[in-house]
Formats: C-alpha cells, structure tokens, sequence
C-alpha cells in the first residue's frame, strides 16, 4: 500500500501561528488523511530536507509532498492530485525561477509544493537539496530527473496578489518575478493550478513581519469559505 507523507520546514523566525493554520488547512483539504509532518529546524533548508528525506526511508513512508510552511492547497484535490503524480513516476512541482543565477531560464519544480516518491529520488541519483551553482533550493532535482529521462510536471502560476521586494542581486529587476519567455509572471501569493483548477497559494518572502499576517489572513479565509 502507498505510504506518503507531507512535510513542511520552519524555523524559529515563524510565528507558532503560521504553521497553526497551515496544519488546519492542510487538513481541510487532505481528503486521503495524508500525515502533515512539521519540522522545526536551525539547518538549512536544502539540509534538512536532505535529512528528512533520509529518515523518512527509514521510516517506510514511500512518496513525499514537500509544502513549505507559507504554502496551502487551495483545492480539495490538490494533496491527491500531485501525489497520484508522484506515484506515477513524475516528479511535480510548482513553477519557480532563479531569477539570480543565469541558467539559460531554467524553470524548476519548486520545493514550496513538490512530490516525488522516493523509488524516483533514486532513479536521480538522490541529488542534494541545497544551491548549487546552477540552480536554488530543490532545483538540482529537476535538473536530474531531466537528464535521467524522468518526467517532470511544473504546475504553473495563474495569477499573483503583490508585487514582490526585489533585491539588487536579482538579475531581472521587473517589477513580478518572471519565468521562461512566453510563461506567466509571479509573486507575493502567487495561486498554481492547471485543468483540474487552482491547487496550491505560496506566499513568499513570510520573513517579512507584515507577510506573515498576509498569509494568516488567507488561511482564516480558506477556513471560512
């Protein structure tokens, strides 16, 4: 029998009611009673899913959804849908770009919700989790199960709340983030969806104070719909 799990990282710099209403919408929409694990942590963030991923093995879970601590589902099909992905050989994720890397716009299924079994994370040869030279956390996956023929489903933004905070190492400095030429543009609560409907919000940038009550406030209207 399939064995998944879903797990959300966080350090000390979230406030406990982040994750709070994080777990109460995850379980709203978690329809096949999928465990929700959250990890506090003082490592990185490649590190510790690294590490997690690891113990989880040993643990006799077989597939993974990772959902980073400031991302929801948004649809009641949303958890099944990538994990059914995920079981059927892909590895999928929502769209993202190193916009500070020139990697020839390389667009990667992002760790904020991203599934895998681990039968593929092997089939990769069980890349790491942290930034390379080519890519940010997660992306070295994408670029594995390429080169490993293996599919790689990216779900793509279909709108966005707020323009992002830019910073001066990005090397596009556009007002939204941007993706490969031709794909949608991204930013502060950027909603992902495809046929099936909008799936997954991912904030971003929740180490700002003031974001974090953006993203608690889109938790109290999911609860309350």
């Amino acid at each position: 029998m399939p064995n998944p799990c879903i797990v959300s990282i966080f350090m000390n710099n979230i406030n406990p009611k982040t994750p709070e209403l994080q777990k109460k919408v995850v379980a709203k929409y978690n329809k096949s009673k999928v465990p929700h694990l959250q990890v506090l942590t003082d490592a990185t963030h490649g590190q510790t899913m690294e590490k997690i991923t690891e113990l989880l093995e040993k643990n006799g879970y077989d597939a993974i959804l990772f959902l980073d601590i400031d991302a929801v589902p948004v649809h009641e099909d949303a958890i099944d849908y990538y994990l059914q992905q995920a079981y059927a050989g892909k590895l999928i994720g929502d769209a993202q770009r190193s916009n500070h890397i020139d990697n020839n716009q390389h667009v990667f299924a992002a760790p904020h919700a991203m599934a895998f079994t681990l039968e593929t994370y092997e089939k990769i040869g069980k890349p790491t989790f942290s930034p390379t030279n080519r890519g940010d956390v997660g992306e070295e996956l994408t670029f594995k199960a390429e080169e490993s023929n293996i599919l790689v489903e990216i779900v793509l933004p279909t709108r966005y709340d707020k323009d992002p905070v830019k910073f001066h190492w990005e090397l596009d400095q556009r007002p939204y983030w941007v993706l490969a030429d031709n794909m949608p543009h991204y930013g502060i609560g950027t909603t992902y969806g495809n046929e099936k409907g909008e799936l997954f919000w991912h904030l971003f940038q929740i180490f700002h104070p003031e974001q974090q009550e953006r993203f608690w406030k889109k938790c109290e209207e999911i609860l309350n719909g």
